[in-house]
Formats: C-alpha cells, structure tokens, sequence
C-alpha cells in the first residue's frame, strides 16, 4: 500500500510539472498584462461586486432570472470552497511547497517573471476559477435556455481566461484551476437548475399556453 502511494505521489507531481512547463510556452508580456488583470476578477472585492450586480438583476421581473441563478451559484461556490474545501484540504500555494523540491530552481525562475506574486489564503482549488465559472456557466445556461445561444460563448471564455492566468501567474497548481473549474461549473448548474424550478419552468408553460390559444 505504501508503495502505491508513493507511486502515486511521484506520478501526479510529475504530471503536475508537466502542466506547469506546459503553460509555460504561453508566459509572455502579453499574458502576464492580461493575468495581472483577471487577478481582479476573483478577489474580495470582485466578489463584492459580483454579488452586487446578481442582486441588481433580481429586481427587474425581467432580469430576475439571470440573477437568481447567478446568486444562487454565487453562493454555492462560495460556501463549497472558501467555507468547506480550502480549510478542510489546507493546500499551501505552489511558490511554498515546491522550495525543497529539484523542480523549484525552474518554478521559481517562472514565478519571478511572472513578477513572484504573494496570495494570502489557501490554494486549493482556486477561488478565482470556482467564481467566474460559476457565475458565467449559470448565466450561460439561462441564455441557452431563453435561446439566447450565441452570447454564452463569448461569456464562457471569460473563466477559461481567468483559470489559464491563474497558472500563468504561477499561483496555483494546474489541480487547484481544475478543481476549481468543476466546482464552479456544477454551482452554476445548481443556480440554473433553481431558476428553472421557480422562472423557466413558469414562462415555458406561459408561452406554450399561448401558443395553443393562438392556433
């Protein structure tokens, strides 16, 4: 048993240097603009406002299902990795935890160009991927919904740029943008599914009613 763990421990850090060299191709002056950037999106006060513009949303009758699911999302992702996952797992950020290893001559060269930013809480997974794609795959399956189908492209790109930075920030582990992907997207679906029970589901009914009384 002791074996096949250490086989394991050697085989994911190996995959995760994997990642790591291969994001680093991508490292330049543009991207490294662009990660300094999306470094807003996921801080305190980006989910300040994030929440902000979600309730905003919810006042209108006809916005208020893009902000009930983006509320809901919100706050699932929230409570699922700032309350429950980062202290329970208590991953320390990669520019910690790869000092004593023979990868951190490499890393830290990396790090440093990417200009050897300091975060002040727990990397596993990251918050900055969990919120931006839980918020936009929310808003997304709204649009998809209301055959909207063209625009969720465009908004889902948002996360994957965020997510991508985070590692070209050398920041997190590829793991944690994983993990923080998955997470977000099923809080996203979580937001969609309690829109459907309480809007969609109403106006489908609606429009099909009138539909028939039409005919």
């Amino acid at each position: 048993m002791d074996r096949l763990v250490s086989c394991w421990i050697i085989y994911s850090m190996d995959l995760t240097q994997r990642f790591i060299r291969f994001f680093w191709m991508f490292q330049n002056a543009a991207t490294i603009g662009l990660a300094d950037i999306c470094q807003y999106m996921g801080n305190s006060a980006a989910f300040i406002v994030y929440l902000a513009i979600s309730v905003i949303l919810c006042i209108p009758k006809k916005t208020r299902k893009y902000g009930v699911a983006m509320v809901v999302a919100y706050l699932v992702a929230f409570l699922l990795v700032n309350v429950l996952i980062k202290p329970g797992v208590g991953r320390l950020r990669p520019y910690i935890t790869l000092k004593n290893t023979p990868f951190w001559e490499t890393y830290y060269t990396h790090w440093v160009n990417a200009g050897a930013n300091l975060e002040d809480d727990l990397s596993f997974p990251s918050g900055h991927t969990s919120l931006n794609f839980a918020v936009f795959t929310a808003l997304s399956a709204v649009l998809i919904k209301v055959k909207k189908n063209w625009a969720w492209l465009l908004l889902m790109l948002i996360p994957i740029v965020v997510g991508s930075t985070r590692i070209i920030r050398y920041v997190h582990y590829p793991s944690d943008v994983l993990a923080g992907m998955l997470i977000g997207i099923v809080a996203g679906l979580i937001g969609y599914l309690v829109t459907w029970r309480f809007f969609l589901k109403k106006e489908s009914l609606v429009i099909g009613a009138d539909q028939l009384s039409s005919e």
